[in-house]
């Protein structure tokens, strides 16, 4: 199978210019590039300043570096895991275009991260994290489900993990699937609370082959 042969991309955001992406991963590295995020998903060559929610876009070369330490800090390798958590969160924003919930406006209360987690998630995640633990304690407490929390109180919660280290590192956080369809299933209907469609198949597949050719 032939690869794309060229590495300069032309974009054009009123203007017309040129930005080159790296063609090959480094030497002994497993990394995922900002070519293969492109390969995969087009759209993340540039943030368009017209397009709505512009502060929460990010492009292949801002998304990769993130990606790949919460790979690393999950101990995520095999292209089967990498490929359906990349895949589910390249599908849940847009190819990275949002960080949290807009549809229908004004979107579902505490929503977000880089895989769109629901609220349970979210908060749990806020809570395993040293970080921002103590806040969300602080927020909304051990239960997730108290119908004393409010909307603004989930989305607080929510606020506490959409940087983009822990943006990018909550799909990984959610879960390490097995290297295998069903566990990109398990994944997507586990974590993400959605059912499996022919739309979001078609991209796995196509981020497992990107992926499965220098991984």
């Amino acid at each position: 199978m032939m690869l794309l042969s060229f590495c300069i991309f032309t974009l054009s955001l009123n203007v017309v210019f040129s930005m080159v992406i790296p063609c090959r991963p480094p030497k002994n590295s497993s990394d995922i590039t900002p070519f293969q995020l492109t390969l995969i998903a087009p759209s993340t060559r540039a943030c368009n300043i017209s397009a709505p929610f512009t502060d929460e876009c990010r492009t292949a070369e801002q998304a990769a570096p993130f990606i790949n330490k919460a790979f690393t800090d999950y101990a995520i390798a095999s292209v089967g895991e990498k490929a359906a958590i990349l895949s589910l969160m390249l599908f849940e924003t847009g190819e990275f275009k949002f960080d949290r919930n807009h549809f229908p406006a004004p979107g579902r209360p505490g929503q977000g991260t880089r895989n769109l987690m629901t609220f349970p998630f979210v908060h749990q995640y806020a809570l395993d994290t040293p970080s921002t633990h103590s806040r969300a304690l602080a927020l909304a407490g051990t239960n997730a489900t108290d119908p004393s929390i409010t909307n603004d109180t989930m989305n607080a919660v929510r606020d506490l993990v959409l940087g983009d280290e822990l943006g990018f590192a909550s799909a990984m956080w959610c879960g390490s699937t097995r290297p295998t369809r069903q566990g990109w299933e398990n994944y997507i209907t586990g974590c993400a609370f959605t059912g499996v469609t022919g739309d979001r198949t078609a991209v796995w597949e196509k981020t497992v082959s990107v992926l499965s050719l220098s991984l």
